[in-house]
């Protein structure tokens, strides 16, 4: 009996039990603004006083459409799904007269309305494949994941808005929390103590060391040798 205990328990050492996030249906789906206005609270003077430097993105957002339920049964096998998928924009901008970078949120202009905060946002409404006796059991929920690229930057003619031109990659998914089994190879490592960047004091001396430091190439290679 003890024998077979321990075979037990050698065989589970190695598997575990985990709870996840399945995704059962998943599309991509892609947006493009043109030119869009944005307006960017600055802490003092006006847009003309910063230089734009680039555009940062947050994690994609997920909110009901019109006050309405993420998932409604369709079929036995589908849901109708409606929400809209947002993306937090900001700004980094260089201040002319002291240099400093700011990181400032940009709220779109939307007819001529500035939005209360900075979320770029999109209505989805697509038939995924969530059956109805688990449906009807809450198992299934929403998830988006986004990747923006950021065209060109200008600013509007009269100065009070900033104008980005964006291009929104999105892949829609649902969802379920599931039991998996999966390999387990132990717990990770402590990681190493975190070091500060330091100033390289033998800097010349590594630089006139012509072992340590070989001469570089002064010209590219040809596309041949790439």
């Amino acid at each position: 009996m003890e024998d077979r205990t321990n075979n037990v328990n050698a065989s589970r050492r190695c598997v575990d039990c985990l709870i996840v996030k399945k995704v059962y249906d998943a599309c991509s789906k892609r947006e493009c603004l043109e030119r869009q206005p944005f307006c960017v609270a600055l802490p003092q003077g006006n847009i003309d006083d910063y230089t734009y430097l680039h555009t940062e993105f947050g994690k994609a957002v997920i909110e009901p459409y019109e006050a309405q339920p993420y998932l409604m049964c369709k079929d036995d096998c589908h849901a109708r799904l409606r929400m809209t998928v947002g993306v937090p924009v900001w700004v980094v901008l260089r201040r002319r007269g002291d240099r400093c970078v700011l990181r400032l949120p940009a709220c779109p202009i939307c007819n001529g309305v500035t939005q209360m905060d900075n979320i770029v946002r999109f209505p989805v409404d697509m038939t995924v494949y969530a059956p109805k006796e688990f449906l009807r059991q809450g198992r299934f929920e929403p998830y988006a994941e986004s990747y923006v690229e950021c065209g060109c930057a200008t600013t509007s003619s009269d100065g009070s808005s900033l104008l980005l031109t964006l291009g929104f990659f999105f892949i829609v998914k649902v969802v379920s929390d599931v039991q998996l089994k999966v390999p387990n190879f132990g717990f990770c490592e402590t990681p190493p103590e975190c070091r500060e960047e330091e100033c390289e004091v033998n800097f010349c001396q590594t630089f006139l060391d012509e072992n340590a430091t070989p001469f570089p190439k002064f010209f590219p290679s040809d596309l041949d040798c790439c």
